[in-house]
């Protein structure tokens, strides 16, 4: 007997209807077998860390969440910590330079070695039979190399996997794009897990990564592919979804998370629960109920999302604020769908702002550069995780890359929402 939220819907554990791709799967199946670091990107919610669940043990890698405050050290002693390898700091040395902070934090770092044929592995837990001995040794745990070299003594095989690297400070992704390449030069291999749409995201902030890194896309998603999510999971709840498959891909937007979700309240408005002994036929009175049921998920936290980004006064000097993020969603908001789901040119943004603004002549280049370049930090600063919009400085475009925000601009009356958000203050003095 299989529980409906098991089978269908967006979860952390594993999801007894995922299908693989040969596109997708089979592809990062072949990477893993390289020794080049592997790039997993594309919008929220589109099974990016479902991949890595699928295809590696628990045993094969060491996971680290990224955060907004996370440092390249931060990251380093996670994976010391997660070892299981015993470190006392000695000394923390930072300093501010030209090209960023720079700095050392010297360890002593006890490595260990078996008395007998033992090998590290699951023995540095405590459970090899093996007498541990270590030896210590002194190393700066800011330099990628000083960690290779513990990681190399320990006998270290596992894949790293860095998930939500998009929350990093572009600065932080910066210095572990050249970080990337030491670890390769020593088979330290990592996983990077991205919200972003566009290839050659490091490669554009160190060049050498340019082939030392195998990008797996997990968009898009084909009618075909949803289909096969449905063949999977229906017979393990007695459920059929023909009558409304259509509709139910049509209100999914190419996201499987939505799909997901959408098949998973579908069952539950139709009372399944679990595997039951009679076929159930689920038709559009339920899919109307799920319909209802993820637009009140996803309204409420979008709503909020777009109230706190267009707070920011975003442009301008001292004297002259000329609130960007407010116009950009006034301009967003009156765009054609297919327009929004293709993504903006940095001239149609700012062309589309100025037709709009209270001071057009006052919008600068410099000033639409500074917005785009930091539209992922301003929204990660102010809790909108995850980011709804993200630039793309090699195409000089933006685009969504929250998926559940198609469904939810698609189901939204967007002037209505727009006039229901309260005018700037200091565009209330200009007029």
């Amino acid at each position: 007997m299989s529980k409906t939220i098991e089978v269908f819907g967006v979860s952390n554990s594993d999801i007894k209807s995922y299908i693989e791709r040969e596109s997708v799967d089979l592809l990062f199946l072949r990477a893993i077998e390289t020794r080049k670091h592997i790039i997993v990107f594309g919008s929220s919610k589109q099974g990016k860390s479902a991949l890595t669940n699928r295809h590696l043990a628990e045993t094969e890698f060491v996971r680290i969440n990224c955060a907004p405050e996370t440092t390249p050290i931060d990251i380093y002693r996670s994976i010391l910590r997660q070892l299981n390898i015993k470190f006392e700091i000695e000394k923390s040395l930072r300093e501010e330079t030209k090209g960023g902070i720079s700095g050392e934090v010297r360890a002593k770092v006890l490595i260990p070695f078996f008395s007998g044929d033992a090998k590290v592995g699951s023995e540095l837990a405590g459970t090899s039979s093996e007498e541990i001995k270590y030896s210590t040794v002194e190393y700066n745990l800011e330099l990628p190399q000083d960690i290779c070299e513990i990681l190399i003594k320990i006998g270290f095989k596992k894949r790293i996997i860095l998930e939500n690297f998009h929350y990093l400070p572009e600065e932080v992704q910066k210095q572990l794009a050249h970080h990337l390449r030491v670890f390769e030069d020593n088979n330290i291999l990592f996983i990077i897990l991205g919200i972003w749409r566009e290839k050659n995201r490091l490669a554009q902030f160190n060049g050498d990564l340019q082939d030392r890194l195998i990008e797996i896309p997990v968009e898009p998603w084909s009618k075909e592919d949803f289909r096969k999510i449905i063949e999977s999971g229906s017979p393990l709840l007695n459920v059929r979804f023909d009558e409304i498959f259509e509709e139910l891909v049509n209100l999914s937007f190419d996201s499987v998370g939505v799909f997901q979700e959408l098949c998973k309240e579908v069952c539950l408005a139709a009372g399944v629960e679990n595997t039951g002994a009679d076929k159930v036929i689920l038709g559009f009175d339920n899919l109307r109920k799920a319909k209802e049921k993820k637009w009140q998920d996803y309204s409420g936290r979008h709503l909020r999302s777009v109230e706190t980004f267009i707070e920011q006064r975003g442009g301008g000097s001292a004297d002259t604020q000329l609130f960007l993020p407010y116009y950009f969603i006034k301009f967003l908001f009156v765009q054609d769908f297919d327009a929004m789901v293709a993504g903006f040119k940095r001239v149609e943004i700012q062309t589309g702002i100025k037709s709009f603004h209270h001071r057009p002549n006052d919008v600068r280049p410099s000033d639409m550069s500074n917005f785009l370049h930091n539209i992922v930090a301003s929204q990660i600063k102010r809790g909108i995780v995850p980011p709804l919009f993200d630039y793309d400085k090699s195409i000089r475009t933006l685009k969504i890359i929250d998926s559940t925000f198609y469904f939810f601009i698609r189901n939204a009356d967007l002037q209505e929402i727009f006039e229901s958000f309260d005018v700037p203050e200091g565009i209330e003095l200009a007029h």
